[in-house]
Formats: structure tokens, C-alpha cells, sequence
């Protein structure tokens, strides 16, 4: 008897102290979400994929003006530059992106991570960062180079902060840092662009949304041989439409690139009125 009185008062308090393994572990900190997509039309949200989770892009920027009227559809007859990109959630911190801008055939490879965040009642705050490389795998005839010499590649780096004012109003700085910004130049180039956009939720459908983006300092001169000129600050605004796991992004533009690596550069038209076009932008969470 006294033998097992002992027993049990042994082995009573470890089962009493055991967790079930089948009993889940509570999350020390929920990620914050303030965007209703990873990306806005042109540059990259805060937000990051949960682990396993795609989420798909497909972009157009159509060439030929509004300004141009019935005879070109507003600029809906095209031609277009396009984009499409397809990203993996390999953590619930850490995505990856890859895309392609048919312009050069442009291919570019992003990760991305959600890096700080501050919980508050009114404006919580993101901050996340962005690297890529993007290589142009199509040269120009004139242009004597292999598709893998080294001066096709390019690099960039972002510091992406966003906030949320009132559960209403999303704000956007991205300082954007790009490496061989000039692929066709003698020296290698930089650019240096203050991304900055604000979007406006009505509901959980529809908002609007304005992006700016300033080049500061570096390189804002032409991408292709035979342009003339220089690139301009971009300039886009537009409506966001959310359903059903789909963001649609429909505005106005005077930057017709879309790959990072050619669209940090700046726009190929200043924002007069005649160099205003047209574009779209779908994403999807898979």
C-alpha cells in the first residue's frame, strides 16, 4: 500500500504539468495587414503572402495616348507593355516574386520581408524591405552584347513603410535604390526614387489611390538606344476595385514601364496633358 501511495504521488503531478501534443501554440505576435493587396499598381505594399500562398500579377500600360482620341480608343487599341509576376509566401514573413516585363523581355526576381511593425488604435505601421535583380535577356540589334553579359543585370533595393490612418487611409514611402539603372551607358548608372502613394478605402470594395514618384538623386536619363531625352518624375491615379480575392487597379499614367529595374528610372513622358495612358493591373490570391 505504501508502495503505491507513493507511486501516484509521483507520477500525479507530471501528468497534471503535461500539454497534450496535439494542443496548438498560440502566436506571440499576429502580423499586421494594412493594404488589401501585396502591391499597389507600381510599387510594392508592406503586406507579405502567408506561408504556402500565391498570389498572381498581370499589368497593362497602353501606348498610345488618351490625348489621341476616338481614332486610337483612347489608347485602348494598343500596343501595350505587360507584365506578369507570380509570388510564393515561403513564410509568413518572407515572399518571393517572380516576373517578366515584355519590354526587353525583362526578368526580375524579388524577395521580400516583413520586417518591424507598430501596433496602434489609429495609425498602425509597417515596415518591410524589398531586394531584386532583373536581367533584360533581349537586346536591341544594334546593340553587340550576349543576353548573359554581366551588364544586363541590374539590382535594387527598397525600404518599404506603410501606415494606416483610421482604418481608411493607407500611406506609401518607398526609397528605392537602382543599381545599372542605364544598361546601354558607358559607365554604370544609379538612381535614387522616393516612391510615395496614398489610397483611399471608401468600403471594402472600391478606393482611390494616387502614387508619385521623384527621382532625387543619380541617373534619369533614356533606357533604350535611339530614345532622346530624359525620363520624367512618374506620375499615376486611378480607382481599386476588391472582390472576391481579386484587387483591380484602374488609372491614368505617364510612365508606361512596369518592370522595377525601367520603372524606378522614371517615365518616358513628362505628365502634360497629351502624355497621359491609360493602364490596368489584376492580382489574385491563389
Amino acid at each position: 500500500m505504501n508502495m503505491r501511495v507513493l507511486c501516484l504521488g509521483v507520477l500525479l503531478p507530471a501528468l497534471a504539468g503535461a500539454q497534450p501534443s496535439w494542443q496548438a501554440t498560440v502566436p506571440t505576435e499576429i502580423r499586421l495587414e494594412l493594404f488589401s493587396a501585396i502591391r499597389t499598381a507600381n510599387y510594392p505594399t508592406a503586406e507579405t503572402l502567408s506561408q504556402g500562398d500565391f498570389h498572381y500579377e498581370i499589368s497593362h500600360r497602353f501606348l498610345p495616348a488618351i490625348d489621341e482620341g476616338y481614332k486610337a480608343n483612347f489608347g485602348f487599341d494598343g500596343p501595350a507593355n505587360i507584365r506578369t509576376s507570380l509570388s510564393y509566401g515561403l513564410s509568413d514573413r518572407l515572399m518571393a516574386t517572380l516576373g517578366r516585363s515584355n519590354m526587353l523581355d525583362n526578368l526580375d526576381l524579388q524577395l521580400q520581408y516583413h520586417w518591424l511593425q507598430f501596433p496602434h488604435d489609429r495609425l498602425p505601421a509597417v515596415l518591410a524591405l524589398n531586394v531584386g535583380v532583373a536581367w533584360n535577356t533581349e537586346m536591341p540589334a544594334i546593340v553587340d552584347r550576349k543576353a548573359a553579359a554581366a551588364d544586363n543585370f541590374q539590382y535594387y533595393g527598397q525600404l518599404i513603410f506603410n501606415a494606416l490612418l483610421d482604418e481608411k487611409l493607407g500611406i506609401g514611402l518607398v526609397p528605392s535604390y537602382l543599381y545599372n539603372s542605364a544598361i546601354f551607358s558607358v559607365e554604370t548608372q544609379y538612381t535614387f526614387t522616393l516612391g510615395t502613394y496614398v489610397q483611399y478605402y471608401f468600403d471594402d470594395t472600391w478606393g482611390v489611390w494616387l502614387e508619385y514618384s521623384p527621382t532625387l538623386t543619380g541617373y534619369q536619363g533614356i533606357l533604350l538606344p535611339g530614345e532622346a531625352g530624359r525620363s520624367h518624375n512618374s506620375l499615376a491615379w486611378g480607382l481599386s476595385i476588391d472582390t472576391g480575392g481579386h484587387t483591380f487597379y484602374l488609372f491614368a499614367t505617364n510612365n508606361t514601364r512596369l518592370s522595377p529595374a525601367q520603372y524606378l528610372v522614371g517615365a518616358p513622358d513628362d505628365a502634360g496633358p497629351d502624355n497621359w495612358r491609360l493602364g490596368f493591373g489584376i492580382t489574385r490570391f491563389l
